[in-house]
């Protein structure tokens, strides 16, 4: 596993691979947004502590974020002056009396704990995101303990705060299960998680990774519309010891720059997850044998899934980006940028190559690069020119 605290998930590697995600993103957004708005409001729906094997908490979300969130504010300290404010609710009564300590020892963020359900406590929440005042920008994290339906009627006000963003860990596994199933309460509870019923016409006679992949879009669709976000990313979560998806992280913000930080927190988070179920699988293997191995587990690793499930996402974000370079003469190469960047597992350095590989072959060329330009950039007015008539040079198998 990678960082200080590896030994703190072993048996939990998928919510290792989560925190990576939260981690990287959260210390990137402080600084980004300390560096415009005055206050930063964190709040946090199901903050646990869950199965926390840390007597500091380190390997919870709340700490986590606060941590990250409190040493941007202290680099910020010689530029301008960044105020902290964090919500942490948490339903479990258990739980929470740890949740309060941990709160009550902490000095550099104002704290706000509520010992409640989520249902009781949208108005407490939005209430507390307010009184931050028109320079605060939130975060929320939607993150419950096991799996539970949070109703999107429930969570909108949430999602429609402006600015901000959110994260929510969406159970893929267990919904794609369930979610057909004819039981009259499993059927009305799916319905609310969605915020509808057309998912289901959408995923009728869809099997295996296609009926994944459009059960989570669908989903992210249904945040997207509901918090009129400009952008919604998907970033896939494996069991550690199988090859099947345990969850999404669903992640949604107005801002590009968001997308870049948030792809860039992604592609390490999936360099942890593989490092992890390699460490997790052949812990498995010395269990039911006894027998230590030879080699390192990552060099006994098989990546196969991982590999196919990237190359999946690669021709599906790869076929998107021809058709719609193909459907017009020029494209922004930030609107092209920004659809692709919505697959998981796709980086910019995919993008990068697939328009240096059509440039070369003369399909394609660039409008706007400065003299000493060689790629495109992001909110730079760049343009993508696509030859027509030179179409048919395109190899079979990549158009």
């Amino acid at each position: 596993m990678t960082g200080p605290n590896e030994h703190l998930y072993e048996g939990k590697e998928q919510t290792l691979v989560k925190h990576s995600v939260l981690r990287t993103y959260i210390e990137r957004f402080a600084h980004i947004v300390g560096m415009r708005w005055d206050t930063i409001t964190y709040v946090d729906c199901f903050s646990g502590p869950w199965n926390a094997h840390s007597d500091q908490l380190d390997d919870s979300s709340f700490s986590i974020a606060l941590k990250e969130l409190c040493k941007a504010k202290t680099n910020l300290a010689t530029i301008r002056t960044v105020s902290l404010r964090c919500f942490f609710l948490e339903q479990d009564s258990t739980a929470y009396t740890k949740l309060k300590q941990f709160a009550d020892d902490s000095s550099d963020a104002e704290i706000m704990t509520r010992n409640a359900k989520l249902e009781d406590s949208v108005d407490d929440i939005i209430k507390f995101v307010s009184a931050g005042g028109p320079s605060s920008f939130p975060f929320i994290l939607l993150d419950p303990f096991g799996w539970r339906v949070i109703p999107m009627d429930l969570i909108k006000p949430l999602l429609c705060f402006q600015p901000g963003e959110v994260l929510i860990t969406f159970m893929t596994g267990h919904i794609s299960r369930f979610v057909e199933a004819e039981a009259d309460g499993i059927r009305k509870s799916f319905d609310r998680l969605f915020g509808h019923s057309d998912y289901l016409g959408q995923i009728a006679d869809l099997e295996g990774l296609d009926r994944e992949d459009k059960i989570v879009s669908c989903y992210a669709e249904t945040i997207r519309s509901n918090g009129r976000f400009e952008h919604v990313c998907t970033a896939i979560v494996l069991y550690p010891q199988k090859d099947r998806t345990c969850f999404h992280l669903i992640y949604a913000t107005r801002h590009l720059k968001g997308v870049v930080e948030f792809k860039k927190a992604e592609k390490k988070a999936m360099e942890v997850m593989e490092k992890s179920r390699a460490e997790a699988q052949q812990r498995e293997r010395k269990n039911t044998t006894g027998q230590f191995e030879l080699f390192p587990s990552e060099q006994m690793h098989d990546p196969e899934h991982y590999t196919l499930l990237r190359k999946r996402h690669l021709d599906v974000s790869h076929a998107d980006f021809l058709t719609l370079l193909r459907s017009q003469h020029s494209t922004p190469y930030d609107e092209i940028w920004t659809m692709v960047m919505t697959h998981p597992l796709v980086w910019d350095s995919d993008v990068k190559q697939w328009i240096e590989c059509y440039r070369k072959e003369g399909i394609l060329e660039i409008e706007g690069l400065s003299e000493r330009g060689r790629v495109p950039k992001l909110g730079e007015n760049h343009l993508l020119i696509w030859d027509a008539c030179k179409d048919t040079s395109v190899r079979e198998g990549r158009s």
